[in-house]
C-alpha cells in the first residue's frame, strides 16, 4: 500500500511524485481520508478503459468526491442513451466549424486585453489575461452580455470548489439557480410576445443568438427544458469551460517560460503552439481527475470495489504513465502530436469533452498573442496553485518583458 491522500498538502503542491509511486505500487489505491472510501486509478490503461465503458462506470451521483444527485441537465449527471440525447442537442456550437468562426472574436478580446497590459511590462498573467479571455469567449458563446463576466467567472471558481467540498458552493448555485431562471424566463416571455409563425425560430432574432437562447426557447425532442436543466447545462459548462481553458493556458505558459529556452524557440517557430498545447495538456491536465462511480461490483488489480463506490480516474497520473509515452515526466516542446494526443485530459469515448475545440483554440490564440506582442516574456516571482485538490492550474503566474 502506498501511503496517499488526496488532500494532503505536499499532494496539492505537486502530485505527481505520489502519482509514480501508485503507478508502480499500487494501481487501484483506497483512500479513507475523506467522507467516504475513495478508489483512484492512475494507470493509462486503465483510465481508458473506464472512460470507454459507460455501462459499468456511472455519471449517476456527479463527477465530484461526494454524492450528489443535484444539477440536472448537466451531461456530467447522464449515462447513455439520455447523455447521448442532451449532448446531441448542446453540440452544434462546439462542432469544430462554428468554433473556429468564433476566433476572430477571441483575438479581439486578446488585443483589447494586451493594448492594456503591454505598456505597463508586467502582469499576473492569470487574473489580466488567461481568466477573462475564456470568460468573454464563453459569455459570448451563451450570448450574454459583458456585464454578466464578474458574476459568472465567481461562480465558477465555487462551483468547482463545490465537486470536493459542497459547502463552498452553496451560495453560488442559489445565485446561479436565479440568475439562470430570470434569463431563461425573459427570453421565453419575448418569444411568446413575438408574432412567430410556426417556423420561424426566434434565436437571433426576437432573443440574442447563443446557447442560452437555444437552451432556453427549443424544445429537446418535443420539449422544454426546465430552468434547473438550463442552469445545470450551464454549470457545467463553467467549470469545464472557464476555469479549465484559464488553467490550460496557465500551465502552458509556466512550462515555456519556467525554461526559457523552450519560450525562445516558441517565439522563433510558433508552428509549434499546437504541440506546445498538446504536450501541456499531457504534462499539466487542468482537471487531475474526476469520479465515476461503479454499476456494480468490479475487481481490478486484486482489489474488491463494491457497487456505488466513487472511484476517481487521475488523468494526471495516466498522462505520465511512461507506458503509454516516450520521456513521459519531461515536457517536450516538439512531441509529435499523433503522440501528445493520447492523453486523456478531456476524456475519452462518449463523454469526450464537448468543449475541446474551444479550448484548444482559445489557448492557441491567446499563446500566439503573446508571442506576437510581448515575445520577451518572462517569470517575475513565485507562482500558486489553485485550491481545488483535483484542478491542476496557476492561480498566480507573474510575468514580465521588456
Amino acid at each position: 500500500m502506498v501511503d496517499y491522500d488526496p488532500t494532503a498538502d505536499d499532494v496539492l503542491s505537486s502530485p505527481w511524485q505520489a502519482y509514480d509511486e501508485l503507478r508502480a505500487q499500487c494501481p487501484v489505491h483506497l483512500s479513507d481520508a475523506l467522507e467516504h472510501p475513495l478508489y483512484s486509478l492512475v494507470r493509462h490503461d486503465d483510465v481508458k478503459a473506464l472512460l470507454s465503458d459507460a455501462e459499468l462506470w456511472s455519471n449517476r451521483f456527479g463527477p465530484g468526491i461526494s454524492y450528489s444527485d443535484q444539477n440536472t441537465g448537466s451531461l456530467q449527471r447522464y449515462d447513455p442513451p439520455e447523455h447521448s440525447r442532451r449532448r446531441r442537442f448542446a453540440r452544434d456550437p462546439f462542432l469544430p466549424r462554428a468554433v473556429e468562426a468564433n476566433a476572430p472574436a477571441i483575438d479581439a478580446v486578446a488585443s483589447s486585453l494586451l493594448d492594456e497590459l503591454q505598456p505597463q511590462g508586467r502582469a499576473e498573467l492569470h487574473d489580466d489575461f488567461a481568466a477573462p479571455l475564456p470568460i468573454t469567449s464563453f459569455c459570448a458563446l451563451l450570448g450574454l452580455d459583458d456585464a454578466d463576466h464578474g458574476d459568472l467567472k465567481r461562480w465558477a471558481e465555487e462551483l468547482t470548489l463545490g465537486m470536493t467540498f459542497p459547502e463552498r458552493a452553496e451560495k453560488g448555485w442559489d445565485e446561479l439557480r436565479a440568475f439562470t431562471k430570470a434569463e431563461v424566463e425573459r427570453r421565453r416571455a419575448a418569444v411568446a410576445a413575438a408574432d412567430l409563425g410556426p417556423d420561424e425560430d426566434p434565436v437571433g432574432t426576437v432573443v440574442p443568438d447563443g446557447l442560452f437562447s437555444h437552451l432556453a426557447c427549443h424544445d429537446l425532442d418535443g420539449e422544454a427544458l426546465d430552468p434547473d436543466e438550463v442552469t445545470g447545462m450551464v454549470s457545467m459548462m463553467l467549470v469545464a469551460g472557464h476555469e479549465t481553458t484559464a488553467s490550460l493556458i496557465t500551465n502552458a505558459m509556466w512550462r515555456l517560460l519556467e525554461v526559457p529556452e523552450r519560450w525562445d524557440r516558441l517565439v522563433t517557430d510558433p508552428d509549434l503552439v499546437p504541440n506546445a498545447i498538446e504536450e501541456s495538456l499531457r504534462y499539466d491536465p487542468p482537471v487531475l481527475g474526476i469520479c465515476r462511480t461503479n454499476t456494480r461490483d468490479v475487481t481490478l488489480h486484486d482489489v474488491d470495489i463494491a457497487e456505488h463506490s466513487k472511484v476517481i480516474y487521475l488523468m494526471g497520473a495516466a498522462n505520465r504513465d511512461d507506458a503509454a509515452f516516450d520521456q513521459a515526466d519531461e515536457f517536450v516542446l516538439d512531441r509529435p502530436l499523433i503522440d501528445a494526443r493520447k492523453h486523456l485530459a478531456f476524456g475519452w469515448g462518449a463523454h469526450f469533452c464537448l468543449g475541446a475545440h474551444l479550448a484548444r483554440l482559445t489557448a492557441r490564440v491567446a499563446i500566439t498573442s503573446l508571442i506576437d506582442r510581448v515575445p520577451s516574456l518572462r517569470l517575475d516571482g513565485e507562482t500558486e496553485r489553485l485550491e481545488a485538490p483535483f484542478l491542476w492550474g496557476r492561480r498566480k503566474l507573474p510575468v514580465a518583458w521588456d
